[in-house]
């Protein structure tokens, strides 16, 4: 009998390894951008003479200095200039040889040299040669750096109100051996200010949307803003740098991922501000926005392509000895930049708002959903708890209970909800990857489970299965080949320092996909179509398979690809989700009502929800976990988000040895009395809003603001202790009240 059981082991682990190679065999590679050809025709050269025009619109001129690859955006109503390089900088010591060439260069490269030293090159700086040709709306400069073997083109074209900057793929040639271009910042100057000589401020793409102003820092701050769009590339970095106490509750609160690819520049003085958005490359660039004081006395903000990343190469399997690798090949995606040009009544973060709002539903990179409010009401299932030689499950809130649960709201006036039930699965909460539709027996097995979907669609309420469908926990899945490995061959691995289990992997992309078109086909089967799905929606990461390699480009490419297909048969809702899966959306859960609560911002801005308000329902991050509710519920009527809950029928003692341990005071009894009073508060505010977008968001006094939406609504929050009375409309302290 032992030695069937293991010739079955031994053909079931050879048939799982044939498996792995055929999914390591179908990893998606995204298509390359096409190939460029230098451009032909009329020259500019003015390599003696100064700015010469070279595009116009009917509202901008655009104009170009070829020595230092230097643009002046003209406002031909206003007269306002906004400039790409500094032209009168100040002699106030804080800018050495190196500064300088970066502040007098629309193109600043960081080079990698044998692995070991980086060097910057600019037009300044750096012996280059630069040929510029006229094309349609703007130029196509060629730019090479000699002593590097590096060249590239630049095209920089104006489209009506806009500014579009693009280095093809094709263009950029490194030609030296071990000389490697590692980031590229263009016009990395554009608007920038003197310390606080302008009035405004800079947008920054931070949880909901922060602003730093322009004023003088007096040199308070080291560094500023700068974050990797999309979140951290765990294919290069194990784990975050957290701390921990007890080396177990971590005591700083990791910083908001970056969603959305945008950043801005507002002179609110002048009437002159832009909006941009990284078109292409966005999966490999980090947002750069530096106040003054930080190395030089000027505000600037840009984005920075990162081409090649050095990283860490064990030479052996003990990882007892290390050696810095470049990657053998650079990121491929053309590198773009739209620049949207406001003026007037629009030269402030409200006309940033409805810019970006326009350009996505242009480009139909959101599609309108249904924004009928519903409060969501999440439920937690099951878990699991050490017992004897394994784990025994914790149920906490059972089909019945949450039928129970349902009524009860029901009865209370509570008309619509979206419940997201996790930890449904067989194995609870943290049996992942989910293999299929099979509910665990303890909260009353898939039957049940089916049965309370469909009752509870009948009658108004959303129950969505939840699926984080790119986590492995190592202790629940016998074979760990199909998960995703780092640039340098070594196995990605979650430490989460909790009790029952504490080692997960992520899964590789082609089995993310199969692994999610598998739950759909079975819930489908079963006439279950609500999905829930977090991990593929906010993670991106480069990898290593099989011998080959794989950029963030190809991961973005496969997961837009299985939400899309995993789309058709569902109604999908994505947690946190990046801006590039807005479009496979029903609903935004996790929307941040704040920021990360840096030094240097000076100001939170609900600037996605300005933005999304009217298109994709948007739900907070838990309520029952915020310290301050009245500021937290004051939030949700200022940027029009929809409140979250998180509960359970059993008492959240019960998860006390469990993996869900940080979870606290869930219980639906404590919380039944909150869910109804915010039900009834935002509803009515929300059917005064229903499918209007905001248009303005306005500062009245410090802790006091104004939101007009298109339908004309306007709504008043003071977060204030004391009265305030603006346009003829009194608000109470901590409160709000909608304008007649």
């Amino acid at each position: 009998m032992k030695k069937l059981l293991a010739l079955l082991l031994c053909a079931a682990a050879v048939l799982s390894l044939l498996a792995g190679c055929t999914a390591a065999s179908g990893e998606l590679k995204a298509e390359k951008p096409a190939e460029w050809k230098k451009p032909t025709g009329e020259k500019i050269d003015n390599a003696t003479e100064d700015y010469v025009v070279v595009a116009e619109s009917d509202t901008y001129k655009l104009w170009y200095y070829e020595p230092r690859f230097s643009i002046k955006l003209e406002n031909k109503v206003t007269g306002v200039v906004m400039e790409s390089t500094v032209s009168d900088e100040k002699d106030d010591g804080t800018a050495n040889k190196s500064w300088t060439g970066y502040m007098k260069s629309g193109i600043v490269i960081f080079a990698i040299i044998d692995t070991t030293n980086t060097y910057q090159v600019d037009m300044n700086t750096a012996k280059n040669t630069i040929e510029t040709y006229k094309i349609e709306n703007g130029i196509c400069a060629c730019i090479s750096f000699e002593k590097y073997g590096f060249s590239l083109a630049v095209e920089v074209k104006l489209e009506g109100d806009e500014l579009v900057v693009r280095v093809p793929d094709g263009s950029i040639v490194e030609s030296k051996e071990k000389n490697y271009i590692s980031t590229l910042s263009l016009f990395p100057m554009l608007g920038y200010s003197y310390l606080g000589e302008k009035n405004g401020y800079m947008l920054i793409p931070d949880g909901n949307g922060a602003l730093i102003y322009l004023e003088d820092k007096e040199g308070r701050y080291s560094s500023g803003f700068s974050r990797l769009i999309y979140g951290k590339d765990y294919g290069f970095e194990q784990t975050d740098n957290s701390s921990y106490l007890w080396d177990r509750y971590a005591t700083v609160t990791s910083p908001n991922n970056v969603m959305a690819p945008i950043f801005g520049m507002a002179h609110t003085d002048c009437g002159q501000a832009y909006l941009a958005i990284v078109e292409s490359g966005d999966e490999r660039c980090s947002i750069e926005c530096q106040p003054n004081g930080v190395m030089i006395n000027y505000n600037r903000c840009f984005a920075r392509f990162l081409l090649r990343d050095i990283f860490v190469q064990p030479l052996n399997n003990s990882n007892s000895g290390t050696v810095k690798t470049v990657e053998s090949d650079r990121m491929h995606a053309d590198l773009q930049v739209r620049y949207c040009l406001l003026s007037g009544d629009e030269a402030n973060y409200s006309g940033m708002a409805n810019a970006y709002r326009e350009y996505l539903l242009k480009n139909e990179l959101v599609k309108q959903a249904d924004t009928s409010y519903h409060t969501r009401v999440d439920l937690l299932g099951s878990d699991r708890e050490e017992f004897l030689l394994g784990t025994t499950a914790v149920t906490m809130t059972t089909v019945d209970n949450a039928a129970e649960i349902f009524s009860q709201l029901r009865q209370a006036g509570v008309e619509n909800v979206l419940s997201v039930y996790k930890g449904w699965q067989k194995g609870g909460l943290y049996a992942l990857p989910i293999s299929g539709y099979k509910a665990d027996s303890t909260i009353g097995g898939t039957a049940a489970l089916t049965g309370l979907i469909k009752d509870q669609a009948a009658q108004g309420y959303d129950v969505y299965l939840y699926n984080d469908a790119l986590l492995v926990n190592d202790a629940t899945t016998a074979f760990t080949f199909d998960v995703m490995k780092m640039v340098n061959k070594r196995t990605f691995k979650m430490e989460s320092r909790e009790q029952v289990y504490d080692l997960f992997y992520y899964l590789l992309p082609s089995k993310a996909d199969a692994s999610l078109q598998k739950l759909v086909k079975e819930m489908a089967a079963d006439g279950v179509s609500n999905l829930a799905v977090a991990g593929l929606s906010d993670t991106l990461f480069s990898y290593s398979s099989k011998g080959s390699y794989y950029s963030r480009t190809d991961t973005l490419a496969a997961f837009a690809k299985a939400l899309a297909a995993a789309g058709e048969n569902t109604s999908m809702i994505l947690e946190s989700p990046n801006a590039y899966l807005w479009q496979h959306t029903d609903a935004f859960l996790d929307m941040p009502l704040g920021s990360s609560d840096y030094l240097y911002v000076d100001q939170d801005i609900p600037f996605l929800s300005m933005v999304l308000k009217g298109i994709v329902p948007m739900y907070s991050q838990y309520v029952n976990f915020e310290a301050n509710k009245t500021e937290n519920f004051l939030q949700m009527v200022e940027s029009g988000i929809y409140p979250s809950f998180y509960l359970t029928w059993e008492a959240s003692s019960g998860l006390l040895y469990t993996n869900s341990s940080d979870l606290y005071s869930l219980e639906f009894e404590t919380y039944r009395d909150t869910v109804v009073e915010y039900d009834a508060a935002l509803r009515a505010l929300a059917q005064q809003t229903d499918g209007a977008h905001i248009i303005r968001h306005d500062n009245l006094a410090a802790g006091v603001v104004k939101v007009t939406y298109d339908n004309g609504v306007e709504i008043y929050i003071n977060y204030t202790e004391r009265d305030y009375t603006a346009d003829g409309v009194s608000v109470a302290a901590l409160s709000y009240k909608v304008g007649e």
